[in-house]
C-alpha cells in the first residue's frame, strides 16, 4: 500500500520538495470548515489524569490519501480536488518507509474516520482511577487519555468526505517535517500542467536523482479514470 500527496505546483511545494519535506499545516489551514470545532467537554483542570489542552492550538496536520493504487491514482476526484485539475503532481510513497520516515516527529498518526456524527468526548469519560483503573508502572494514563482526545478532535471527518481516503499524521507544532529519500516512489504529473510548470518540477525532481520516478496521469477517451503512463 501507498501514500499520496497531491500538490499544486508553486514556490511552496517546490521548495518542500527541493529539502525532501512535507508541510504540516494548522487546522485553520484545513479545507474541512468543522476543523478545529471539537475539543473536550467540561474539561476538569483538577483531574490529575486530564491533558494540557492549549497543546492543541500548536498541533500540526499532514493529510495523504492512502489505498490501492487504482483507487487513488486513477480517481478523477482527487485530480480535480487536489491535483489541481490534473494540472499539478502527486508524490507516491511507500506506506511503511513514509511512516518510518516521521515517526520521531509524531504525536499521532492513522487513517481517518468517516462518520454522520462526532465522536463527542467528556471529561468525565477520561481514563483514571474512577473508571476502575489503577495506575501502573510504565502506563502513562494521562497520554492514553491525550490520545483520546486526538481521536476526537482530529480523526473524524464528516462522511461526505470518504472519496478522499484520508490517512494523517501530527505533529507537535506545524512546518516542514523531512522524509527519506528511498520513501519517494514515483512521482506523477498531471497531463495538463503547463510547459513552464513542468519543467520547474521536472529540473527539480533531476537535481534530487528522482528523474527515473516520472510518471504521466491523463484521462482516457469513453473512461472515467484517470490512467497513468511511465513519462
Amino acid at each position: 500500500m501507498n501514500l499520496y500527496k497531491f500538490q499544486t505546483v508553486n514556490d511552496y511545494s517546490m521548495s518542500a520538495l527541493s529539502k525532501l519535506s512535507l508541510y504540516f499545516a494548522r487546522t485553520e489551514q484545513l479545507n474541512d470548515p468543522t476543523e478545529n470545532m471539537f475539543r473536550l467537554l467540561d474539561p476538569n483542570e483538577h483531574n490529575k489524569y486530564s491533558p494540557d489542552l492549549s497543546i492543541l492550538g500548536n498541533i500540526g496536520v499532514l493529510s495523504m490519501a492512502f489505498g490501492e493504487p487504482s483507487k487513488v491514482e486513477e480517481s478523477p476526484f482527487m485530480w480535480a480536488h487536489y491535483g489541481n485539475e490534473l494540472k499539478g503532481f502527486c508524490l507516491v510513497f511507500d506506506f511503511k518507509l513514509f511512516n518510518e520516515s516521521m515517526e520521531d516527529s509524531l504525536v499521532k498518526a492513522g487513517p481517518v474516520k468517516y462518520v454522520n456524527f462526532p465522536h463527542l468526548l467528556a471529561g468525565e469519560n477520561l481514563i483514571n482511577e474512577k473508571s476502575g483503573l489503577q495506575e501502573v508502572a510504565g502506563v502513562d494514563l494521562k497520554k492514553l487519555n491525550l490520545k483520546r482526545i486526538y481521536d476526537a478532535c482530529f480523526f473524524d471527518k464528516p462522511a461526505e468526505f470518504q472519496c478522499e481516503m484520508e490517512y494523517r499524521f501530527l505533529s507537535s507544532n506545524n512546518g516542514l517535517r523531512k522524509y527519506r529519500p528511498n520513501a519517494l516512489v514515483s512521482v506523477i504529473i498531471g497531463e495538463r500542467m503547463s510547459d513552464k510548470d513542468k519543467d520547474r518540477l521536472v529540473i527539480n525532481l533531476t537535481t534530487l536523482g528522482f528523474a527515473n520516478k516520472l510518471k504521466l496521469a491523463k484521462t482516457k477517451e469513453n473512461s472515467f479514470k484517470v490512467h497513468i503512463t511511465q513519462l
